[in-house]
């Protein structure tokens, strides 16, 4: 009983000992786990500086068709609020009428954020605004300084270019050099030119000086809300697939390759071709009788079937051919078997016939011919 007793109360000192230890080496802390950006996020690259400018009291909104986009120079507009307007590359969407429309917006007291196009590629926005792009060696990943009020704020722009603004602009803001953002006075209204608008976009708005340098830029012409040009995207089928479902493609791909390896043909060594046939002289014979007889030439076939057979005779009856017609008839019946009158119309067989007959007149021939293949008399 007391060694029971002594087993259980020293169980139980362990488990104190373990639980004192644990408590003492580990706590509870919050965890943060990265769950990936939402499907809205996804669709709306910008979402996050939306959400930001309403948290700063603005207003937000997003333009995703061109309509909406040519009701900013609308006349009838001009009491509406300043906005700043954020447009991302890839525009090419944009006729030049639009274009034009978009500057007149500006001079007229609005804030265009443009992103430059890659170098390589066109930019009629930047063309119509005198901004000019450069290749650049400096490094792409490393942040620039940005003075504003005083302040130097650490933003990266990511991109192997610079820009120059057109001659004679009011600088309101720019990068150190290379200059990769510039922001500068157009009419009443301001422009903002920059290589990338990563640092706007959702995954990069939260790093550096990120949010603060948007925040200065919305606050340079004092705009009540950020409208945002988000290209519309074609909706795609396969693009959707491999987005939510890449399993179920893959299990379909590979259910499609072992079903081809399946019905595929298995391929063993090559086969030796065919050697040409021969065709026995008989197949010529006859081929030869059937055009002879299709032509209309029976009476040549006729003459030459009992000719061949009375030449084979007289070969090997030599009296044959001058003995008297009676005396033909009597020796082709008994060399035959015969009747001498199926004999007599053998010899005085010519010209054209039926088909019967001449059956009969052939079959007749061979007779002559098998006889005397056997000596017979």
């Amino acid at each position: 009983m007391k060694t029971r007793i002594l087993v259980i109360g020293g169980l139980l000192l362990l488990a104190a000992l373990g639980a004192a230890w644990w408590y003492a080496n580990y706590e509870r802390v919050p965890y943060k786990e990265s769950v990936g950006p939402s499907a809205e996020a996804r669709l709306r690259p910008f979402l996050a500086a939306e959400r930001f400018a309403v948290r700063m009291g603005m207003g937000a909104n997003e333009i995703r068709s061109l309509p909406e986009l040519g009701q900013l120079n609308d006349p009838a507009g001009a009491a509406r609020p300043v906005s700043a307007l954020l447009i991302p590359a890839r525009r090419q969407a944009l006729d030049p009428r639009r274009l034009r429309e978009l500057v007149t917006w500006v001079e007229r007291g609005g804030h265009l954020i443009a992103e430059a196009e890659f170098l390589g590629v066109s930019d009629p926005l930047f063309d119509l605004l005198g901004v000019q792009r450069t290749p650049t060696d400096a490094a792409a990943g490393k942040p620039l300084a940005v003075e504003v009020d005083g302040r130097r704020l650490s933003v990266s722009l990511g991109s192997r270019m610079a820009l120059h603004p057109p001659a004679g602009a009011r600088i309101e803001l720019r990068t150190a050099s290379p200059e990769r953002l510039i922001s500068y006075h157009r009419g009443k209204g301001m422009v903002t030119v920059v290589t990338s608008l990563g640092f706007a976009r959702n995954g990069q708005i939260g790093a550096n000086d990120h949010a603060e340098l948007l925040w200065e830029l919305l606050d340079l012409t004092h705009a009540a809300i950020l409208q945002i040009y988000n290209r519309p995207e074609r909706l795609s089928l396969t693009g959707f697939l491999r987005q939510n479902a890449p399993e179920a493609l893959a299990a379909a791909l590979a259910l499609l390759l072992l079903w081809l390896w399946r019905i595929a043909p298995r391929f063993g060594p090559v086969a030796p071709d065919a050697p040409l046939a021969r065709r026995r002289l008989l197949d010529h014979l006859r081929a030869s009788g059937r055009y002879f007889w299709a032509k209309g030439l029976r009476a040549a076939l006729v003459s030459a079937t009992r000719d061949a057979a009375l030449r084979r005779l007289a070969r090997s009856q030599p009296d044959f051919a001058d003995a008297p017609s009676a005396e033909k008839i009597l020796r082709l019946a008994s060399l035959t078997g015969i009747s001498q009158e199926e004999a007599r119309r053998f010899l005085a067989a010519g010209g054209p016939m039926r088909g019967a007959d001449f059956i009969k007149l052939a079959r007749d021939a061979q007779r002559v011919h098998a006889a005397l293949e056997k000596g017979k008399k």
